[in-house]
């Protein structure tokens, strides 16, 4: 049973606002949507970090390890001061069972750690214009890419 239609999800307890935007993600249907984005996913990055975007294609790549001890509100800060914060929604696919969906930026920031639990296999996000995004791979590295600074000098 997807989060959408499991009210009793453990997520749901840290959302503000979840909207399905009628495209399911299995199938190929999230690689098309963030292609009609602009974002490069063709799977490049797979053999290297388990990431679904093309690092390599595009402009500005930063990367950090993610999973750490207090990591949750070190990270929350950073990501309350990126560019990401001046965003009012964010799109992702976090469940086979469920389609593409829109949620608060504010929400995700403040509980990014529980959505990516939600998230079967890494988890990425766009903005809604998909100038800004982001990926938390599914490898042993736990590596948070994104096309914009979260953690201070972190540019690849």
């Amino acid at each position: 049973m997807g989060i959408l239609t499991n009210k009793k999800h453990f997520l749901h307890e840290h959302l503000t606002f979840i909207e399905s935007i009628g495209i399911d993600g299995k199938d190929g249907g999230f690689k098309k949507f963030l292609n009609e984005l602009g974002i490069s996913n063709n799977g490049e990055s797979w053999e290297i970090d388990h990431s679904t975007v093309d690092w390599n294609k595009t402009e500005n790549h930063y990367q950090f390890f993610f999973d750490y001890e207090n990591n949750e509100s070190e990270i929350m800060n950073w990501l309350t001061e990126s560019e990401l914060s001046k965003s009012e929604f964010l799109y992702t696919w976090l469940d086979w069972n469920d389609p593409i969906v829109k949620i608060k930026t504010v929400d995700f920031i403040h509980n990014w750690n529980e959505f990516y639990i939600a998230s079967v296999e890494g988890m990425i996000l766009t903005t809604t214009d998909g100038k800004h995004y982001m990926e938390f791979t599914d490898d042993w590295k736990y590596n948070l890419n994104s096309n914009f600074e979260i953690k201070p000098n972190t540019k690849k």
